[in-house]
């Protein structure tokens, strides 16, 4: 552990505001909670369409599959691409790649009906091009913002957009049942071409194996793949922590993967008392994203990152107690704000302790073995919902995510990890 001398004294807190100061900032926050609303609304229309025209669960379960599909089969590829590639024009193509495929979504429907082909394979496409842009954004901040701001710039992206999401399910609905779907596909498709507009006019710079004339030939992409999977291998903290949180996300799908159980068996309510808990759980993830940057935690992520996640499997724990609407509310709320400090204040230690040249490799890598989790957590899920109930299941999922993240804190070079020095913080 670096001797506490070692450690410069933190700054007194400022408006996370700051950051919105900067313009290229400024406008990827932007376009990024415009397509979050748009998306919101899109996935809402999409199922909607697909349980209307089969009513089947498993038609359902298909396209939450599709979904998780491409991050698995092309995350280690695509982390590839961001390293290799200027980031704002791949970034710029995503955008535009995912408007036209909603435009057209959105045109097909309106002149042929719903084909569920169709959705699906939009659903694909979609997908894809998304399994570039999200570690393309989370690999694109720290050439934005100030090693001090990063913790407020990704704070605010993720709180902005988490909050985003929520506010486009209910819009999606409303949308769909007064100017119907095509529009609302539509209004997906234009919140693309807004986020679209936003990236062509920010200015980010180009990493070191980008540049013009940077010297060595180019290796091919898959040596590209496996040079990222050997970096992952040689930095042994990185690679415990992420395999932690793999681990800790096929428990915690468990959890949120299975509200809706919750919300009607142990605590006997309707769709009101599980908007509630839906709700809790946003605003526990906005004001998570948002304490880091406030409380400096982000200057300890080794300690912080163990902490947070291990808390919020207690809380999940202590639901499986707690039959009461009121309590379960605030669990929730607990909960989700627990999980959202942890990987926010995870995502800025990768940022300031990872290579600019091997960021967008890392994230990508991250990205799909977490999402291999959730389709595992799932199933697993459903298995002990029927066989043992709601609560019982919620007590394993807290109990092993507690047990897959507190282990961490026993390590003093991952309790190290992260902390900033006073040769790392000067200009």
């Amino acid at each position: 552990m670096l001797p506490e001398e070692d450690v410069p004294p933190a700054p007194p807190p400022a408006s996370p505001l700051r950051v919105l100061k900067n313009r290229n900032f400024a406008r990827l926050w932007v376009g990024s909670l415009t397509s979050a609303a748009g998306t919101s609304i899109g996935s809402i229309i999409i199922i909607w369409l697909v349980y209307a025209a089969t009513h089947s669960a498993i038609a359902i379960s298909i396209l939450g599959i599709v979904q998780f599909l491409p991050t698995l089969g092309f995350g280690l590829l695509a982390g590839a691409l961001i390293d290799r590639l200027d980031r704002r024009r791949l970034m710029l193509t995503c955008d535009i790649a995912r408007a036209i495929t909603f435009g057209g979504l959105a045109l097909f429907v309106l002149l042929y009906g719903v084909s569920i082909v169709t959705l699906i394979a939009a659903v694909f496409v979609v997908a894809t091009f998304s399994t570039v842009f999200r570690p393309a954004t989370n690999a694109t901040i720290p050439r934005l913002l100030r090693s001090e701001e990063l913790a407020d710039g990704n704070g605010l992206l993720q709180g902005g957009s988490t909050i985003a999401q929520f506010a486009g399910s209910p819009v999606g609905g409303l949308v769909l049942v007064t100017v119907g779907a095509a529009v609302g596909l539509a209004i997906n498709a234009a919140t693309f071409a807004v986020s679209a507009t936003m990236i062509f006019l920010m200015v980010i710079g180009l990493g070191s194996s980008q540049a013009p004339g940077s010297g060595a030939p180019r290796a091919s992409v898959l040596h590209d793949v496996g040079e990222g999977l050997r970096y992952i291998r040689s930095q042994p903290v990185l690679l415990l922590i992420t395999l932690t949180a793999m681990g800790g996300n096929f428990f915690l799908t468990m959890w949120g993967g299975f509200t809706v159980v919750y919300a009607a068996s142990a605590l006997h309510q309707g769709a009101t008392g599980f908007a509630f808990l839906v709700a809790a759980t946003t605003g526990g993830f906005a004001v998570g994203a948002i304490l880091p940057g406030r409380l400096h935690l982000d200057r300890k992520p080794g300690i912080w990152v163990p902490i947070s996640w291990t808390g919020a499997g207690f809380f999940i724990v202590a639901l499986a107690v707690t039959h009461s609407l009121p309590w379960a509310v605030v669990l929730f709320l607990v909960a989700g704000l627990g999980l959202s400090l942890g990987n926010t204040v995870w995502i800025v230690g990768v940022q300031r302790t990872v290579p600019d040249d091997f960021m967008g490799r890392f994230f990508a890598t991250d990205e799909a073995g977490s999402y291999a989790m959730i389709p595992a957590g799932l199933a697993i899920g459903g298995v002990l919902v029927v066989l043992y109930g709601i609560d019982w299941t919620y007590i394993i999922a807290g109990v092993g995510s507690t047990a897959m993240t507190l282990p961490l804190l026993l390590s003093a070079r991952i309790r190290a990890w992260g902390r900033p020095t006073r040769a790392a913080a000067s200009p």
